[in-house]
């Protein structure tokens, strides 16, 4: 590959924690001996735009942080979101996805070999079509530790491999793809036995939104507060509750137990291209 070739691409969001640190399964907890998967890997994401025909060009930074050589496999995945925010890495006999962009993408090689505290700058391309048509596109570069070299727990007489794998996930605009989402409701949901407001939106464009904003609260003791919607993504068709958070250094109060409700929301919700005036009560 030549080093003059540069990608066209938009800014790498790294996703915060919130939403899936690194996409990780890691390994079970517990001692071992000899080998196991500890693997760092960067970044979590690439956000890419092209035009039909383009070819990209990216780099992820794979690095050994066991004290141990190590043995990758690397692959590409589709993969969706569930309605709590987590990644779905399908396995590699499903069939391919409606967004797949996986035909499209070239890497460097499925297995992989570094020693101790060594990195590797591991090159994987996506060759756009010629007619590709406008939308957003999605695929998954998936590292693993190879079977063949992974230990095993012992408990008693049982035997558990250590298993674990990182997918960097990969979103690819192409053409006039952009997000465009519609204000459903604004509602109280159930989590971990509290009640957590919620704003329910509805992407109605072609390409993934990230929505962010503050909204200013009024409950029905004229208490005011700053909550802050927690940055999530909605992909194309997808219907999603967007937490509220509360920043106690910022907010006006520590918990949204605080507030007594109904409470009244005001603010601007936006995300990329498109902007939302909220204004609405929570029952």
């Amino acid at each position: 590959m030549h080093p003059s070739l540069k990608s066209k691409r938009i800014e790498k969001a790294f996703l915060p924690i919130l939403f899936f640190p690194l996409i990780a399964m890691f390994c079970l907890p517990g001692e071992s001996r000899g080998a196991t998967f500890a693997a760092r890997v960067s970044p979590p994401n690439f956000e890419l735009k092209a035009k039909p025909g383009d070819v990209l060009r990216e780099i992820i930074t794979i690095e050994n942080a066991d004290t141990e050589p190590a043995v990758y496999q690397i692959r590409t995945a589709d993969w969706d979101l569930n309605d709590q925010g987590g990644v779905i890495i399908y396995p590699p006999d499903k069939p391919l996805a409606p967004s797949s962009c996986r035909p499209w993408t070239r890497i460097e090689r499925r297995t992989l070999k570094l020693a101790p505290n060594r990195v590797k700058r591991y090159r994987v391309e996506v060759h756009v079509p010629e007619d590709a048509k406008d939308g957003e596109w999605r695929f998954a570069v998936v590292i693993s530790p190879d079977p063949k070299t992974l230990d095993a727990m012992k408990f008693g007489m049982l035997k558990m491999p250590i298993a674990g794998s990182i997918a960097v996930i990969v979103y690819v605009t192409v053409g006039d793809a952009r997000p465009d989402l519609e204000f459903i409701a604004v509602k109280r949901k159930e989590a971990n036995g509290n009640k957590m407001p919620v704003v329910r939106l509805h992407n109605i464009g072609n390409a993934h939104a990230r929505p962010f904003g503050s909204v200013m609260a009024e409950d029905a003791d004229k208490k005011k507060a700053e909550l802050i919607l927690v940055p999530f993504p909605i992909l194309p068709g997808q219907t999603t509750d967007v937490k509220l958070g509360v920043d106690p250094e910022i907010s006006g109060i520590q918990k949204i137990e605080d507030l007594v409700f109904p409470v009244r929301l005001k603010g601007l919700i936006e995300w990329d291209g498109g902007t939302y005036q909220l204004d609405s009560v929570m029952e």
